[in-house]
């Protein structure tokens, strides 16, 4: 038992490092991708150094996005070593079955997945975030900007444009239209800014038109109450690409499209692609056995290297591929998110049981 129990550490802790390793390789290389492009923006305000932090923000997300590939090169590498100085052969002349060898890799791949997790859901949003707040605020001269019409929100049977946002509570350049049930506009009004306080929102700076039978009736307000569904967070969420949100951010999100009444199906995908990353993880360290026990026992690192890079993006690109197939064509959600892993992890135990 004591010896089962070092041999699981042993082969948990060569694929956690190899896959760390490779990982630290593939964000670095990305890194500099980011950070050459960013220098062709480079202005008065936006200096280099700002283009560095830039591209330090932007490390968790690549990260995020490289850990399945990571994870599958990392075996390859590391089991692949092993292999090569016959000590999985030993193991095996030992009596230990592939699947044992393989529950033994599938902990270090546990480690990884949660580590994985921990990013994309607590560092990854944040980041992003800040990244692209700070770009915008120096790159064009506009502090939290929303882009060049703002961002729209449906508040009940309210249309809200909202141009930008300063600080954590204050939205700048609010335009309300009130719609009534028959699609007919009641009121429009715009405000100079509105500061969020909890359920006490308020509006300054207000005027705007009032539309009855009667006619238009134009007011003015320099405060006014706001009670609306809206907060900055919300608020951020419609400027934030949907890759890079938390499932928690897109699970509040959700409900607040359902609420309005809003199509929500390339959100609910997207946090079914958060629940299926994890699984992915594990489904590629479940691919690399085969190919440690097969063909690839005798190989060199390079070739190892190059076979997982082929499958790594391969899968990438299908899964990315499938998830705007799913969308454009009103997929159902969950088939569209969860297809590629399944498949992945269907071929991968399909590959191991025919180990001999």
């Amino acid at each position: 038992m004591r010896r089962l129990k070092r041999m699981d550490a042993y082969l948990a802790r060569t694929v956690v490092v190899n896959a760390l390793l490779v990982l630290l390789v593939l964000t670095a290389l990305a890194s500099v991708i980011t950070f050459v492009s960013e220098v062709r923006s480079l202005s008065d305000t936006y200096t280099l150094f700002e283009a560095a932090r830039y591209t330090v923000y932007k490390i968790p997300g690549g990260m995020y996005d490289m850990f399945a590939v990571a994870v599958l090169l990392g075996a390859l590498l590391g089991l692949g070593e092993l292999a090569t100085h016959n000590e999985l052969t030993v193991l095996r002349v030992a009596g230990v079955s592939v699947a044992r060898l393989g529950l033994s890799a599938m902990v270090g791949g546990l480690l990884l997945a949660t580590v994985c997790v921990l990013i994309g859901e607590l560092v990854m949003p944040n980041a992003e975030q800040k990244a692209e707040d700070r770009r915008a605020e120096l790159v064009q001269a506009k502090a939290g900007v929303f882009g060049a019409g703002g961002v729209w929100a449906k508040d009940g049977r309210d249309f809200v444009n909202v141009r930008s946002m300063r600080g954590g509570d204050t939205a700048i350049g609010v335009n309300i239209f009130d719609v009534s049930e028959d699609r007919q506009l009641l009121s429009a009004s715009y405000a100079v800014r509105a500061e969020f306080s909890g359920d006490h929102s308020i509006l300054r700076g207000v005027r705007g038109t009032n539309l009855d039978n009667q006619g238009a009736n134009t007011f003015r307000s320099t405060l006014r109450p706001w009670e609306t569904s809206l907060d900055p967070d919300l608020l951020n969420l419609f400027a934030a690409d949907t890759s890079t949100l938390s499932a928690l951010d897109l699970y509040d999100y959700i409900q607040y499209r359902r609420a309005n009444r809003l199509d929500d199906h390339r959100y609910v995908a997207a946090l079914w692609s958060h629940l299926a990353k994890p699984v992915a993880l594990l489904a590629m360290l479940l691919l690399a056995m085969p190919f440690v026990f097969g063909p690839l026992r005798s190989s060199s690192a390079g070739q190892r290297l190059l076979v997982g890079m082929l499958i790594g993006i391969g899968f990438y690109v299908f899964n990315s591929m499938f998830m705007q197939t799913g969308i454009v064509f009103n997929l159902d959600p969950l088939l569209t998110a969860w297809l590629p892993t399944l498949l992945l992890v269907a071929i991968g135990v399909f590959a191991v049981r025919r180990i001999r």
